[in-house]
């Protein structure tokens, strides 16, 4: 799967620069959403995975260039997703109550098909790293740090204001790849997260040079 990401990119880039290209900021805000399981390694090994699905709020920042024939981008985005959680037992009583962000640095690379149109479909691959914090401010016995690679691909489409400005609607599917730790190495438990999926939709504005 990576060395396919690599190819993809590679070919892309080639293509982008055999036509000449504008550079372009842009920002984005959206909600996003992580499906995983986990499960805490103490020894107990009849313990059953917990299934757990965040929403959360994020916003990002693209840097980037855009070929003169509206037919293809290379960016990179700086992006924040923030959400809390708070769970209770069976007599309604808070057990745990935790905040959690992840911070992603993303390489993207975009197909876009109808360039000659105001509104135009896209579709694109990312690659990058990702850092993730979950802090229990009931007990900081349960609070992890993790970071690894992450890939995926996005579609959507962008619409031309005028000369310089844009807009984008568009979904993004991420695999974020990492190993948890406990964050004050109190315990030597780990957490075993598997099927890290995170989803975001998303609206932005751009402004091209």
């Amino acid at each position: 799967m990576t060395k396919t990401i690599r190819i993809i990119f590679v070919a892309l880039l080639f293509s982008s620069y055999s036509a000449h290209a504008s550079v372009y900021v842009g920002s984005k805000l959206g909600l996003s959403a992580i499906d995983y399981n986990q499960e805490l390694d103490s020894g107990n090994t009849n313990e059953d995975p917990l299934m757990i699905s965040d929403v959360y709020g994020g916003f990002g920042i693209d840097i980037g260039w855009i070929s003169d024939t509206n037919q293809y981008r290379i960016f990179y985005t700086l992006e924040q997703h923030d959400a809390e959680t708070e769970l209770y037992n069976d007599n309604n009583r808070l057990m745990m109550k935790t905040t959690d962000s992840i911070s992603q640095h993303l390489i993207s690379a975009e197909y876009l098909f109808l360039p000659q149109r105001h509104w135009n479909p896209y579709a694109g691959i990312h690659a990058g790293f990702h850092q993730r914090e979950t802090v229990d401010s009931q007990n900081d016995f349960y609070s992890f740090t993790s970071s690894g690679f992450t890939y995926g691909a996005q579609t959507g489409i962008t619409g031309r204001i005028g000369k310089h400005f844009t807009l984008d609607f568009g979904m993004r599917f991420s695999l974020l790849q990492s190993t948890a730790k406990n964050k004050k190495e109190q315990s030597s438990d780990t957490l075993k997260i598997t099927n890290n999926m995170l989803t975001v939709v998303y609206f932005g504005a751009n402004y091209r040079f």
